[in-house]
C-alpha cells in the first residue's frame, strides 16, 4: 500500500502527554540572553498553542539555574562547569522521571549545554536502547581538550558519547549514554577540524547543509527510519541556529544559508509522524533579539510538529472559523426556541 502522505497534514488524534520543562541556563557561552527563552514561550502561549493542537501539556516550571554574576568562570578550559553541573543534576533527574511517568518532556533552553543534562535522563529512562537527531548549524562535538572557547555549549555531544571531562561523562549515570551509530546529524554547516575528525572517526550519520541543498531531505528522512529501526526510541535536539536567520533571528549564532522554513518544517513533520519520539529540546533562543517574535512562534510550530501535530496560523485561523460555526449554530437554536 502506498504511503499516505495525507496523515502528515493531520492533527494527532490521539492525545499526546507532554510535560514543558524550562532549562534556563546561559552559562555555556558568553552572556547570551538564552536564559529568558523558557519565560518568553510561555508568555508567547506555547502550553495554549499545544493544548489546542490536541497536546495534553503538564508545565512543570523551570530548573533552579545559576546566573553569571553569582558564579565563578573556574578552569577557562571548562567555564562554569560547576554551575552548569548544578542545573544538569537536577534536570536530568527530572526528564527521566517525566517519561518514566508516561509524559514526553519538552525541554526549552537555555543554551545546547543543556543537552548532557537532558540526553542523560532520557538515556537512563530508556536503558540506553536511544537514538539522536541533532539539529544543529554545528558538531557541539568539541571536549575541553580540542576547544578553542572552553565554551561547553560546543560539548554537549562529546558528553553523551563519552568524550571529555569525567562530570560531564559521568553525569546522571556513570560512562557513554549513545552510540556514536544512533546519531543522525542534520543542517551542519560551521565546524571545527576537531569536530570533523570526531565525526569521521566514529562513523556518525552527518547531512550538512551542502547536502540537502544537492539532494533534498530525501536521504536525511531514510536515515531517520534506518535510526528508528535501530533503537527503540529517539530523542531530538533542536538548536534554533540550525535554522536560516531570515526566519530565526532571534540566537547568538546567526546563519546565514541554514536550514529554510521549508525544509526545517518538513523535517519536524516527518520526525513528529514517523519516530517513536521520548522527547525533545529546542535551544539557543535568545528572545531579546527576536523580530515581531518570528522565533518564537516558529519554535511553537516545530514544537506541535515534533509531538505528531500541527499549530501554525492557518490551524489557528481554522479553529477560530469552527468556534464562530457553533456560535452560529447555538445562537440559530436558541432563535428556533424563542419562535
Amino acid at each position: 500500500m502506498a504511503q499516505d502522505n495525507l496523515s502528515f497534514l493531520e492533527k494527532k488524534q490521539q492525545l499526546t502527554r507532554a510535560s514543558l520543562i524550562g532549562i534556563p541556563l546561559d552559562l555555556g557561552k558568553d552572556n547570551i540572553g538564552t536564559d529568558a527563552g523558557p519565560k518568553k514561550l510561555r508568555e508567547l502561549g506555547i502550553v495554549k498553542s499545544l493544548t489546542s493542537a490536541g497536546v495534553d501539556v503538564l508545565d512543570r516550571g523551570d530548573v533552579p539555574a545559576a546566573t553569571r554574576a553569582a558564579t565563578d568562570i573556574g578552569d577557562v578550559r571548562l567555564k562554569y562547569l560547576e554551575a552548569i553541573l548544578e542545573t544538569l543534576r537536577p534536570a536530568a533527574a527530572l526528564i527521566e522521571k517525566e517519561i518514566r511517568q508516561g509524559q514526553i518532556p519538552i525541554a526549552i533552553g537555555g543554551d545546547h549545554s543543556i543537552a548532557v543534562g537532558t540526553i542523560s535522563g532520557a538515556s537512563a529512562a530508556c536503558d540506553g536502547d536511544l537514538g539522536i537527531i541533532w539539529i544543529d548549524a554545528h558538531g557541539d562535538i568539541n571536549t575541553h581538550e580540542t576547544s578553542l572557547s572552553g565554551n561547553i555549549h560546543g560539548m554537549p555531544l562529546a558528553a553523551v558519547l563519552g568524550l571529555g571531562h569525567p562530570d560531564l561523562v559521568n553525569l546522571h549515570q556513570p560512562g557513554q549514554k549513545i552510540k556514536s551509530a544512533n546519531v543522525v546529524y542534520v543542517g551542519l554547516k560551521d565546524l571545527d577540524q576537531a569536530e570533523i575528525d570526531f565525526i569521521r572517526q566514529g562513523n556518525i550519520s552527518a547531512f550538512t547543509v551542502m547536502d540537502i541543498v544537492r539532494a533534498g531531505l530525501e536521504p536525511v528522512c531514510q536515515a531517520i527510519v534506518a535510526l528508528q529501526k535501530r533503537v527503540k526510541k529517539i530523542w531530538v535536539s533542536l538548536d534554533v541556529d540550525s535554522i536560516d536567520a531570515l526566519y530565526a533571528p532571534s540566537t547568538p549564532m546567526l546563519n546565514k544559508g541554514g536550514l529554510t522554513y521549508r525544509e526545517i518544517s518538513a523535517l519536524t513533520q516527518y520526525i513528529g509522524k514517523v519516530c517513536s519520539l521520548i522527547g525533545f529540546e529546542i535551544v539557543e533562543f535568545a528572545p531579546d533579539r527576536d523580530k515581531n517574535n518570528l522565533t518564537g512562534q516558529l519554535i511553537i510550530e516545530l514544537a506541535a510538529r515534533l509531538l505528531g501535530t500541527e499549530h501554525t496560523w492557518y490551524t489557528d485561523y481554522m479553529d477560530e472559523e469552527a468556534k464562530k460555526q457553533i456560535r452560529r449554530g447555538t445562537n440559530l437554536v436558541d432563535a428556533v426556541h424563542k419562535s
